[in-house]
């Protein structure tokens, strides 16, 4: 009740006073938006056409949230929806990931596809730009509807696993469109492979939107496709390990963050623990 009341409170002042100014996060604590956007992002699992799931649509954070869109493609595989809400003044675009995190150990499609046309050099995972093609018209179009009909709102992309690939190359594809939405955009992945090679990751930097890369333990998923094979992260990493959470800063992959583990410790376990982690923020 105490966050309904301070974000119902935020948002009554906004209408009244300050109109057309985006509104900091109404959270309880500093950092809590990555505690949301998990569940956002869990939800994807498991939403079917209401905003009723469990316990990801039940928390305070994500109360009063609306369906706008969902879809669900067969092959490629590509599932998520688009919400809004009202109280906390955002639009959420969530792709869920694969249902089985070891399908990423067995998976050898690794080649690239030069994307976007308009950045040479950049090149993505084949795959996952197949995914979020399958989808790309109607989701765009559906946001485009959203983004003009609550002009106030922020724009947040997320995902977990292949579910934040799609999440970020749909924010890549969304900017290039309506680059004005540029300074209403965020990313908040959680346990996402790589996606890209290096012109990709400085490209997705140089749009100048704040994008966070949630990073569990020793998940294993972040670390593939490996760098040898020319892949490489955009920044920043927000890894959460021994009970902190650390903002790992620019320059990519931070060998002070989840690249200090060894190999022989990433597991797959680790990678379904976003939802449930212990969010305790150093800065």
């Amino acid at each position: 009740m105490l966050y309904l009341a301070i974000a119902l409170l935020a948002w009554t002042s906004s209408v009244s006073g300050l109109a057309m100014q985006y509104l900091p996060w109404p959270t309880i604590r500093p950092g809590a938006e990555f505690k949301t956007f998990a569940h956002y992002s869990r939800a994807s699992y498991i939403l079917k056409d209401r905003w009723d799931c469990v316990p990801s649509c039940q928390i305070p954070e994500t109360a009063g949230t609306m369906v706008d869109y969902k879809w669900h493609h067969i092959s490629p595989a590509s599932v998520g929806y688009i919400a809004h809400n009202d109280y906390t003044r955002i639009i959420v675009v969530a792709f869920r990931g694969s249902a089985d995190a070891n399908d990423w150990v067995q998976d050898s499609e690794f080649s690239f596809d030069p994307w976007p046309a308009h950045v040479p050099g950049s090149m993505v995972h084949h795959g996952f730009l197949s995914a979020y093609r399958a989808v790309a018209p109607n989701v765009t179009s559906a946001i485009s509807r959203l983004v003009a009909q609550h002009p106030t709102y922020k724009l947040v992309f997320t995902g977990h696993s292949l579910g934040g690939a799609e999440s970020a190359l749909c924010a890549v594809d969304i900017l290039s469109r309506y680059p004005q939405l540029k300074q209403r955009t965020f990313i908040y992945t959680y346990g996402m492979p790589r996606v890209g090679n290096d012109v990709w990751a400085n490209m997705v930097e140089k749009m100048g939107v704040p994008a966070y890369r949630v990073v569990y333990e020793s998940d294993l998923v972040p670390h593939i496709p490996f760098q040898w094979l020319g892949y490489m992260h955009f920044s920043q990493e927000v890894w959460i390990h021994g009970n902190r959470t650390v903002f790992c800063g620019k320059g990519q992959e931070s060998q002070q963050c989840s690249g200090s583990v060894a190999i022989g410790d990433y597991n797959i376990p680790d990678h379904s623990q976003y939802s449930l982690a212990n969010w305790m923020f150093t800065r």
